[in-house]
């Protein structure tokens, strides 16, 4: 595959929303989630919860990668992106970011309006804390 140009990039990044982030675990073994995500401002977030492999991998090391893949069903028309970084959760309570957040995920994958919005109304009036992984 050859090198992808850096407007190629930001066009699959900017059109996609699903992606797999790769991390490693406490005994360095690798470990991945299948990841929705939406950009902002050049970072990469999506809503995680803080809890079980993923939380105690990010706890032994913040390094990851997110592999985004588009192809035809034939494989003939591929493109990838191996986007490397430092992961940290972010608890939002303020109830602007915590739609916000809601909302640039539909955005990113391409959902109606509040296709979300179930989940987001429980946090919204559960006072619950939103957990956001930012991947810079």
């Amino acid at each position: 595959m050859r090198k992808m140009k850096d407007n190629e990039i930001d066009a699959l990044l900017e059109g996609f929303g699903w992606a797999t982030l790769c991390m490693v675990d406490p005994d360095c073994r690798p470990y991945a989630i299948e990841f929705s995500y939406f950009l902002e401002n050049g970072d990469l977030c999506g809503l995680v919860h803080p809890r079980g492999k993923t939380a105690e991998c990010l706890a032994s090391t913040q390094a990851v990668c997110v592999k985004i893949c588009d192809s035809d069903a034939q494989c003939r028309r591929y493109r990838a992106v191996s986007c490397f970084g430092i992961a940290a959760f972010e608890k939002l309570t303020n109830p602007a970011d915590v739609a916000r957040a809601w909302d640039k995920l539909e955005e990113q994958l391409r959902l109606k309006n509040d296709e979300y919005s179930g989940y987001k109304e429980h946090y919204l009036s559960s006072g619950k804390s939103l957990p956001l992984l930012r991947i810079m």
